[in-house]
């Protein structure tokens, strides 16, 4: 039915926002104790729910393609090629983010909070690990990449199918000053879930990602007070470049083999297709709760 296909994604969106943004409210006063179990429940109430009833709602006109399935021959090709990608992407979004915040005038200390509420706080540990960097991925991806952009994909073709994806992504992470991080992280894990035709890329790019996140979390919880910053955001230029540089010689890699899709076409103008997706009540509702969000912030 096409009502399901457009309304039932944004209404899932919708309820995966909402339940990020009240435990997020109450996250100090419910998980004070215990805020690395808080972070495993929240992901678990905010992406296993909406997941399981876009899985469920499938019928004859509603198909979804999450791509879980392992495909151990592709584990060579994709493995390396993920890796570099996943780094530079990591890199380029933590500086974008980062270009933002200092456009705006904010100071090392706002920079750093930037970062620490991104994470664990000042917690750390293996269950805070696994929480973060393992189990978060894993859940985000079945939704956002495995769902999400399965439902896109069926009516807006693989370009916009990315860049929505990104952009839901971003949505639900993100605020206006960390926006742009966030959506280039989506619309790259988006385009390897398709250029491999499996979620296990993007999720292994996720890992690496906030894996990254934790590190640089741990870092300013340390050394934040020593002025670090000129000094980490010159490393950070660096590391891009370089993997940049290595990710580009391993697509050129996966071009000679032709490794990489073809992307698949609209079947109607990007307009129509983009309207399709999210010119409904379900999407009308996420896209205004998440502007009521950014103006009561």
């Amino acid at each position: 039915m096409k009502n399901k296909a457009t309304i039932l994604p944004g209404l899932m969106l919708f309820a995966s926002f909402v339940i990020l943004m009240v435990c997020g409210m109450g996250f100090d006063f419910v998980f004070s104790r215990f805020p690395s179990l808080g972070i495993v429940l929240i992901e678990l109430l905010a992406f296993v729910p909406p997941t399981y009833c876009l899985y469920k709602s499938q019928d004859q006109n509603f198909r979804l393609n999450f791509r879980w399935e392992k495909q151990p021959d592709k584990l060579p090709v994709y493995f390396g090629f993920t890796v570099k990608f996943a780094l530079a992407v990591s890199f380029l979004s933590f500086l974008s983010n980062l270009v933002a915040y200092v456009v705006c005038g904010a100071n090392d200390i706002d920079i750093s909070a930037m970062i620490t509420t991104s994470g664990a706080g000042n917690h750390y540990g293996f269950l805070s690990f696994l929480g973060i960097v393992v189990f978060s991925p894993i859940v985000e991806e079945l939704f956002v990449r495995g769902a999400l952009f399965s439902s896109f994909e069926c009516r807006a073709g693989t370009v916009v199918s990315i860049v929505l994806s990104g952009v839901c992504f971003a949505m639900l992470h993100g605020s206006l000053l960390s926006f742009v991080g966030p959506l280039i992280a989506g619309c790259a894990y988006a385009y390897l879930v398709y250029m491999f035709d499996s979620i296990w890329p993007a999720i292994l790019a996720h890992i690496i990602n906030n894996c990254y996140y934790y590190i640089i979390n741990y870092l300013i919880h340390l050394y934040s007070s020593f002025g670090i910053w000129k000094y980490f955001t010159f490393i950070n230029v660096i590391l891009f470049l370089l993997t940049l540089y290595l990710t580009l010689r391993s697509l050129e890699t996966q071009i000679q083999r032709g490794n990489l899709r073809k992307m698949k076409p609209n079947p109607s103008t990007k307009w129509d297709a983009v309207r399709d997706c999210v010119v409904n009540p379900g999407f009308f509702i996420f896209i205004s709760s998440f502007i009521i969000r950014i103006v009561l912030k």
